[in-house]
């Protein structure tokens, strides 16, 4: 049978080629400190004098284009500058710089890329201790770069998320569970004019969000409770519990939401954004691509959608409800489950 080129294009082979390229672009714009430097418009030459580049200016041309190709940069009449983009994400002065936030997360999505090949034939490799993903040591060196990934954006989005709750606006009590470095949890709280927070994480976890709150100068309006979820008393009478990519490393389920629902008041919510796999674990495509290199070492953790709000189900809540959101980088599934119908 002849193959008909409409039936399937070759036209994504081309984009997955692109994809390392555009890497490669980041990294060296990184290194090179290239946002830092081009604050104001200047020339090739201008920024190769800049980089102490004494050779052909040939090469610097071709990767500042394609840095501009990719958004970082405009270029205009021979002369480039930064992008709000790069101000914003690339330039080391800035509050949200990415540069360590790109390097974990490129250890932890391309560790074991160049072996797909061996590990499906011959199986998954040992894992170092502060690679596995339930192991403190590995949440506490994460939590600086997840800082900068919350201030980014998402804890914006979040707390979009948890202000369109109608419970919201006679809330008292928060639970930022499993929260990191805090700044989901503090975001709601600033919305609020009497909002209380309580976070709950791991005790090396704790000590580093500690420092971010203060920071945010909301250091007298949320505590801290350190500890193992699955072990440490989780409080009570909170009208919201928040949780974000973290239920991962719940042990026993069915005795870990009953006690999240035994924690609310009369009245509250819990609120849970994660990943809701689709179409037998291969939707969506970004999520599941991302997390291909945990996968192939035995970690794959990602929810199918419908589990969680099956847990919830099961611990007694009145009502549970689940839909999709999109956040800009793929979309999670968002699942709210409430003491009362």
């Amino acid at each position: 049978m002849k193959p008909n080129d409409n039936d399937a294009p070759m036209d994504p082979l081309f984009d997955i080629l692109v994809g390392p390229v555009k890497m490669a672009v980041l990294e060296a714009a990184l290194n090179l400190k290239i946002a830092d430097i081009l604050e104001q418009g200047m020339t090739v030459q201008a920024v190769a004098r800049a980089l102490d580049i004494r050779t052909d200016t040939q090469a610097l041309g071709a990767f500042l284009d394609s840095m501009t190709a990719l958004g970082f940069l405009e270029k205009q009449s021979g002369i480039y500058r930064d992008t709000r983009f790069a101000l914003r994400y690339l330039h080391s002065k800035s509050p949200l710089y990415m540069n360590t936030f790109i390097s974990r997360m490129k250890g932890m999505q391309h560790k074991n890329l160049d072996r797909i090949t061996d590990i499906v034939k011959n199986g998954p490799p040992d894992i170092k201790k502060n690679e596995v993903l339930a192991s403190e040591v590995k949440w506490e060196n994460a939590v600086s770069h997840l800082a900068a990934y919350q201030r980014a954006g998402m804890a914006r989005r979040a707390a979009d998320l948890v202000q369109a709750l109608p419970e919201f606006k006679d809330a008292q009590t928060l639970l930022d569970l499993g929260g990191g470095p805090g700044l989901m949890g503090a975001e709601m709280v600033r919305r609020h004019p009497t909002l209380k927070g309580v976070l709950l994480d791991q005790a090396a976890i704790v000590r580093l969000a500690e420092k971010e709150i203060e920071k945010e100068g909301l250091a007298q309006r949320i505590s801290f409770i350190p500890g193992d979820y699955n072990e440490t008393d989780f409080g009570s009478g909170y009208d919201i519990v928040w949780a974000s990519h973290n239920l991962y490393y719940v042990r026993e389920p069915q005795n870990f939401y009953t006690r999240l629902r035994h924690a609310l008041s009369n009245n509250g919510v819990v609120i849970c954004l994660h990943e809701g796999l689709t179409f037998e674990r291969t939707r969506p495509a970004g999520i599941v691509l991302s997390r291909l290199s945990l996968a192939l070492e035995g970690q794959d953790v990602s929810f199918e959608q419908g589990k969680i709000a099956g847990y919830l189900k099961e611990a007694g809540f009145a009502r549970v409800e689940s839909r999709t959101v999109n956040l800009g980088v793929d979309e999670w599934e968002l699942v709210t489950a409430r003491k009362k119908v």
